[in-house]
């Protein structure tokens, strides 16, 4: 829970801020400015104050989610939106209080996670999508698994081919991209209802912003020998989330985008 309250607080501190900066422009101008100007200040406050009412909603919902470990489905779109529009002003707060960025990234990952997971949906194996990063491939294989992932040996030097295994035997797409854009190009073709997404911190949480509402569930990828380059990830961990999506949770629950 610890790793959730990073991301939460800082999430918070954000909309006091926001809520902090409103009330000090409406106490400072509104009394100052006569005329037209007054009507247009209380126009900008009201057009804020509705986005602040908006975000307050969002973080409303994802608090109960976490704590109740249930959808809010009423709240959906205003926590979509809550965090899309938040997330870059949560990293900015995390500079001033010298917070690592990874570890806020760490904390969103996390928090997503038991969002994705707390909506309990099930769907059918061809609607999955599995993406993997080009790192965890063997850096001298001389294999193209990018373009066309069944041109791996499966040699086991590298998690890839016991990954494309567990594909195989749940019926879902796997696919393996060196980037963000290839990443969004495979998501456009396949049209997945959700993904597991194996990866660092950084771009899990890059992937994660970019697919919003389509529910993503990260797996962070273990680098022993540093970023990019030979990195690992538990098959176990998953399979654990394939099998959330299409075993676990309610039957009638379906995810859409």
């Amino acid at each position: 829970m610890i790793k959730k309250r990073l991301y939460l607080g800082l999430l918070g501190v954000t909309l006091l801020m926001f809520s902090g900066a409103l009330v000090y422009l409406w106490l400072t101008f509104f009394q100052r400015d006569a005329g037209i100007l007054r009507y247009l200040l209380i126009a900008m406050v009201l057009a804020v104050l509705m986005v602040l009412f908006v975000i307050g909603l969002g973080f409303l919902g994802i608090v109960l989610s976490l704590l109740s470990s249930r959808n809010i489905t009423v709240l959906d779109r205003p926590m979509n939106f809550t965090v899309s529009v938040l997330y870059p002003v949560v990293i900015w707060l995390g500079k001033i209080f010298k917070i690592a960025q990874d570890k806020i990234q760490c904390s969103f990952v996390e928090v997503n996670n038991q969002l994705v997971r707390a909506k309990k949906g099930k769907l059918t194996p061809d609607r999955l999508l599995v993406l993997l990063p080009h790192c965890l491939q063997e850096r001298d294989c001389p294999n193209r698994i990018t373009t066309n992932p069944d041109n791996c040996s499966r040699c086991g030097r590298c998690p890839v081919g016991d990954l494309l295994v567990l594909g195989e035997q749940y019926g879902v797409h796997v696919r393996i991209a060196t980037g963000g854009t290839l990443a969004r190009e495979v998501v456009k073709k396949l049209r997945p209802r959700a993904i597991v997404a194996v990866a660092c911190e950084r771009d899990l949480t890059s992937g994660i912003l970019d697919c919003i509402p389509l529910p993503v569930l990260g797996v962070t990828n273990e680098r022993p020998m540093g970023p990019c380059f030979n990195t690992q990830v538990n098959p176990e961990a998953v399979e654990k989330a394939i099998q959330f999506f299409i075993k676990g949770g309610d039957s009638h629950v379906i995810f859409t985008t």
